[in-house]
This record gives C-alpha cells, sequence and structure tokens, in this order.
C-alpha cells in the first residue's frame, strides 16, 4: 500500500487521467478513504477549473511578427553555423588531401599537421560536449533577458 506522499506525487497525473489502471485504482482506493489526501485533490480541481476559466488572451499582429521574426532569425541562425562550419570542414578536409598527397611534403611536416588537426578537433569535440551538457542542465535557458 502506498503512503500518503506517495500518493500526493501521483494526484496531478491522476487527475489528467494519465496514470496506468493499476496505479490510478490505488489512487482511487486511498481516496475513499484518506480524507487529507481528498481534499489536496479537490483543491487541485478547484484550481484546474479556475484555470480553465482564465480568459486566453490571443497575440496581435505585431506580437504574432516578433515570435515569427525570433523563429526565423534562430533558424537562420543555425543554418548559417551549420553552413559556416560545414564549409571550413569541407575545405579543410580537401586542403588536407591535396597536403598529403603532395609528393614534395616530408614525412615529418604531415606528421605535424596530422597532430595538429588531430588536436584541434579533439579540442572541438571536448568543447561542444561540455556546452551541450551545461545547455541541457541549464535551468535559466528559456528565460529571456
Amino acid at each position: 500500500m502506498k503512503t500518503c506522499a506517495a500518493i500526493r506525487e501521483l494526484l496531478s497525473a491522476y487527475l489528467d487521467g494519465e496514470l496506468p489502471q493499476q496505479e490510478a485504482q490505488q489512487v482511487s482506493v486511498h481516496l475513499r478513504r484518506c480524507t487529507e489526501c481528498r481534499e489536496i485533490m479537490e483543491d487541485f480541481r478547484r484550481m484546474q477549473a479556475q484555470i480553465r476559466d482564465l480568459p486566453q488572451a490571443e497575440p496581435d499582429r505585431e506580437q504574432w511578427g516578433n515570435l515569427m521574426n525570433r523563429a526565423t532569425m534562430r533558424t537562420s541562425r543555425g543554418l548559417g553555423w551549420i553552413l559556416g562550419v560545414g564549409g571550413v570542414a569541407l575545405l579543410a578536409g580537401y586542403g588536407l588531401y591535396s597536403f598529403t598527397r603532395d609528393p614534395s611534403v616530408d614525412t615529418l611536416e604531415r606528421i605535424g599537421v596530422w597532430a595538429m588537426l588531430g588536436g584541434g578537433v579533439l579540442l572541438f569535440a571536448t568543447v561542444l560536449v561540455e556546452r551541450l551538457r551545461a545547455h541541457r542542465s541549464d535551468r535559466y535557458k528559456d528565460i529571456e533577458q
């Protein structure tokens, strides 16, 4: 049998009809027996009804335009970065291929260039992974300044 604390964690999902049948039945049985949890459930129902009754404001044309411009700018910026980095990578790859195929280049120079390139790629990859991890756990990423 679940405790009141465990049931309270499920109340919102129960109210929304998102619980599997077995858990929904456990919550239902518990609510019949527990006055305190039943009162909390009624508070949730009242809040849900009050939220449903709130007026929903529609954005005007200017606000829609601003939203669309922001989405377009974000998409364009992302596409620009992809094309820019992709172009640089393509040119660097072609340059490296040409460099390694040139018979006049000394072996030590080739090794040095490969080491430099490998170090750069490794550095880029570690910074990218670290940024992605930081972005994923950033609680304030959706807050606009």
